[in-house]
């Protein structure tokens, strides 16, 4: 890892820290094979940030990342009604016979259950749980390559960026991890940003599923900016300051929340 450059070596960084938690400094410094002082510098520059925060000889994440970096399972039985919600709406703007981009997440996750009803779509994704939903449906199906992340089972990587970089697609729907303070949808992974960042350049039309918890979390990596965005499809819970704010550079698309 000492081959990266200072900005990989920090954003990589500050995706390590959302992701354990907790590390020491030294053994930051080992993992990345610099000196300690180096890992100093950048953690005061992540601080400076507000991503993270120094204690003790440890790096934590600051508060309000804590919540961001959790694993898929946990977060797709969470919000389940409002995630079905937005997915019908979602459907809506997909053409027949169109070709799609699918992002990782949970309500990326809610639209891929309902393809299974359509059919002569052509499909790419790089989540594991999207092509399980979607297989066997009367749908092409194609799965993006790379190294498959854990938390969020979808493949990451130069290589799925290179595949990407190949579709010509209809539209390309995004999940976000939050985006409060930011001037677009953000991720937790500095990997999960770069794939997201080339699906955004390959499709014509770009959404973002998102429930409207994310409006109050802080995210990590930008992937695009909301003027890039043509539709944003989320909750009524959204504020009317932020719709507002929103509806300037997106078309944003409610669905009624009945909790």
């Amino acid at each position: 890892m000492s081959l990266l450059s200072t900005e990989d070596r920090r954003n990589r960084l500050a995706e390590i820290l959302i992701s354990q938690g907790s590390v020491k400094v030294g053994v930051l410094a080992d993992s990345f094979d610099v000196s300690t002082e180096t890992i100093r510098k950048d953690l005061i520059y992540l601080e400076s940030k507000g991503i993270v925060r120094k204690s003790h000889g440890r790096a934590v994440p600051a508060s309000n990342f804590l919540d961001i970096e959790r694993p898929f399972e946990k977060k797709n039985i969470e919000k389940t009604d409002i995630k079905n919600r937005i997915a019908q709406a979602a459907i809506d703007l997909i053409p027949d016979k169109g070709v799609l981009i699918l992002d990782t997440g949970s309500t990326v996750y809610s639209l891929a259950r309902l393809l299974v009803l359509k059919k002569g779509l052509t499909i790419f994704t790089n989540s594991i749980s999207n092509v399980q939903a979607i297989a066997g449906s009367e749908n092409d199906v194609y799965i993006l390559g790379g190294k498959i992340r854990s938390t969020s089972m979808a493949s990451v990587g130069s290589w799925g960026v290179t595949e990407t970089n190949d579709i010509h697609a209809d539209m390309v729907f995004l999940g976000t991890d939050g985006f409060e303070g930011s001037e677009g949808p953000c991720t937790a992974s500095y990997e999960e940003s770069e794939i997201k960042k080339a699906m955004i350049k390959r499709a014509r039309i770009k959404v973002i599923v998102s429930d409207s918890s994310k409006f109050d979390i802080a995210g990590l990596f930008k992937f695009c900016n909301w003027s890039d965005v043509d539709h944003f499809v989320t909750d009524s819970h959204i504020s009317k300051k932020a719709l507002t704010e929103l509806s300037q550079n997106v078309n944003v698309i409610t669905v009624n929340d009945n909790d």
